[in-house]
């Protein structure tokens, strides 16, 4: 293993199953502990989700969270204690701003079509502010690219409260992802499907690539068609 990188394989996430809910913890969630893996930082999850046609989160609270939901296959509907009534689809994004507090259900609205998303829990740097629901139509990354989609900035996809700028990555065959290097800064590379490889070494959907230090350079190879939810972070030692 390459001392500048940890890869952690899908296999070691935390699994919890039921007859509408299929779920994959890359960190400690709910009665899910991992203690090697609490968080990373301020990411505190990333679930991979598929829930059955016409099921789904009932209302339940949080608070004091910055909550990303990326869509991969089918819809998800949102509604809150605000009236807030969004659904979003695969190409888009949602954020919930939790602050002092809200309410709110996620179902999949679908009589035949499996809900598939990533759900992403970021810790705000500011607590107790007014909760807020945006969601933004995402640009695709061509192969070889990143596309910004959240950050603390908001220059570029949507703005969130946290040390964070998440980002959405595609690399194919002859079209390797560059990740440069990035002194003082931490890295989490979550595959979200298809083959890559960095260093000689294979990553596949559900491994993640952990850069504690990324102040050297690295390129991804694609075995296949492969797409990436790169998380770049304050310096974690």
């Amino acid at each position: 293993m390459d001392a500048s990188f940890q890869i952690r394989r899908a296999a070691d996430r935390g699994h919890a199953a039921n007859d509408w809910l299929d779920a994959h913890f890359s960190f400690s969630f709910g009665d899910w502990h991992d203690p090697l893996w609490p968080r990373f930082g301020p990411l505190l999850a990333i679930n991979e989700d598929r829930v059955q046609p016409g099921r789904g989160f009932a209302m339940h609270p949080h608070a004091n969270l910055e909550i990303l939901m990326l869509p991969r296959q089918g819809r998800i509907e949102h509604r809150d204690n605000f009236g807030g009534h969004t659904t979003i689809a695969p190409g888009e994004l949602m954020r919930m701003r939790a602050g002092t507090g809200i309410r709110h259900s996620q179902m999949n609205p679908s009589a035949d079509e499996i809900d598939h998303h990533f759900q992403i829990w970021l810790a705000p740097r500011t607590t107790g502010v007014e909760p807020q629901v945006q969601t933004l139509r995402l640009m695709p990354p061509v192969a070889g690219s990143w596309v910004v989609i959240a950050s603390a900035a908001g220059a570029d996809g949507l703005p969130i409260d946290a040390d964070a700028t998440v980002s959405w990555g595609r690399a194919d065959k002859g079209a390797p992802l560059a990740l440069p290097a990035r002194p003082a800064k931490s890295r989490y590379l979550h595959v979200m499907c298809g083959e890559l490889s960095v260093n000689g070494q294979p990553l596949c959907a559900g491994d993640a690539l952990v850069l504690p230090d990324a102040a050297q350079p690295l390129m991804l190879a694609a075995r296949h068609g492969a797409e990436v939810l790169g998380f770049e972070l304050p310096g974690i030692r």
